[in-house]
């Protein structure tokens, strides 16, 4: 029987094509827009989530330990960092990489090449062979990250690359000044990656002991430890295992995702205590931008839900007066209301099933053909791409949940029109006959 209902709608399509052709647009168009943004938005979100990613060295730090100080600047630095790293192996799978690192944000940072001189704004010494898994993720235009044997390789970042005029293999002078302290170290450019966002324009990435042989610190020195998840970002309740597997058996500070609770915390001078930053705490300032992403997404795919489910009631409700004839006559023949009004049902489901697939196939070309424009060229827009690129992601449960609205508003709808039209007599029925 089911099987006769689904014939019978197939064959009514075809045959009243013209009728439900603006349907059938109406479906296809609305799910190819809202499926082509929800891919697009959150490839930016990606893209933007992967950046910081590099930029903080992983998925979340560990920060603390002892405070050390100088005549120009105090630090917190990671005391006694190999108990720590020898816990996490412990504590965490083993594919995750963890690595040490030390960030300069402040002083005077400039490579010069040739006269030409660049400042910059963050330098982290990193261990490149340690955190092997989180470069290449990097997109490289030249060399790679690959560690030099002396220990003094850099990578910068394209735009700096250009303003200097140097390519893979050219050596640039790094001059650091802060406060009474002033040194210069040749560093090799051993890779240029693609990035002109606020994370990776003015930031270089420098061999750990060649960024404390510049500063003139010791050399087992380190202000954090990161923690990478190569298969994908760790769950808040991974994180929240990690926080509590370290308190029993560190002094751990208590978990938060805003990173000024840390920074604002104050402690004496001889307490070591260690706090686990997620990295969403890092980046708090730009939650605002990605719920304003999410919030503009929902709203157009509310618009287009709205549209599509009033838009197909209300014109199948025209199109089913059209046939008063045809309803009269299965009604003669014995069919009850509900038969009718699964009838009619099959037809809007079998509609809008097939205006939704090719609505998802455009989807697909739509953002296939976005993604081959390079997009770099616009001012800070390189924070949402990837080389240069838009790179759409697609997420199957938001696709099947943003498919189960559109279904359920919509066949909702029709069948809240339906349910009158359908309760005709059989004895009216053969009068609108003959």
């Amino acid at each position: 029987m089911k099987s006769l209902y689904l014939n019978f709608a197939v064959k009514s399509l075809l045959n009243r094509a013209r009728q439900y052709r603006s349907l059938f647009a109406v479906s296809a168009i609305g799910m190819c827009i809202m499926v082509s943004v929800l891919m697009i938005t959150d490839g930016m979100l990606n893209s933007m989530t992967e950046k910081m990613r590099q930029y903080y060295g992983g998925d979340f730090v560990i920060r603390g330990g002892e405070l050390v100080w100088d005549e120009d600047y105090s630090a917190h630095t990671i005391e006694k960092s190999q108990k720590m790293i020898e816990a996490l192996k412990e504590i965490l799978p083993e594919n995750v990489q963890i690595s040490t690192r030390y960030t300069r944000s402040y002083g005077d940072k400039s490579f010069f090449f040739e006269g030409v001189g660049v400042k910059q704004l963050t330098l982290q010494g990193v261990d490149f062979a340690g955190e092997n898994a989180l470069f290449q993720r990097f997109t490289f235009v030249e060399g790679n990250a690959e560690a030099r044997a002396d220990g003094d390789g850099v990578v910068i970042s394209l735009p700096v690359a250009r303003k200097l005029g140097v390519h893979v293999g050219d050596e640039v002078l790094l001059f650091y000044e802060q406060g009474s302290m002033k040194n210069t170290i040749v560093l090799v450019v051993t890779g240029i990656f693609q990035d002109s966002s606020v994370f990776g324009k003015y930031t270089s990435y420098i061999e750990h002991t060649a960024l404390l042989k510049v500063l003139s610190i010791r050399m087992d020195e380190i202000d954090k430890i990161c923690v990478y998840y190569p298969n994908g970002s760790p769950s808040d309740g991974e994180i929240r295992r990690v926080q509590n597997e370290l308190e029993k058996r560190f002094d751990m500070f208590p978990l938060s995702y805003d990173r000024k609770d840390w920074k604002n915390y104050e402690r004496g001078d001889d307490e070591i205590i260690y706090a686990l930053i997620p990295l969403s705490a890092n980046i708090s300032e730009l939650q605002t931008l990605s719920s304003a992403l999410h919030a503009i997404v929902a709203l157009i795919v509310a618009m287009l839900v709205i549209i599509i489910s009033v838009g197909i009631s209300s014109t199948f409700r025209v199109i089913v007066m059209k046939r008063a004839v045809e309803s009269g006559t299965f009604r003669a023949l014995g069919m009850k209301p509900s038969g009718l009004m699964l009838l009619y049902f099959t037809e809007v489901f079998v509609l809008l099933a097939s205006g939704c697939a090719i609505g998802f196939a455009l989807s697909l070309v739509v953002t296939k053909i976005v993604s081959g424009f390079n997009l770099s060229f616009i001012s800070g827009f390189d924070l949402f791409l990837m080389g240069g690129r838009l790179a759409p992601s697609f997420c199957g449960g938001k696709m099947i949940f943003l498919t189960a609205i559109i279904f359920v508003t919509t066949l909702g709808a029709v069948l809240f029109t339906l349910r009158k039209l359908i309760h005709i007599s059989p004895v009216g029925a053969l009068s609108t006959v003959t």
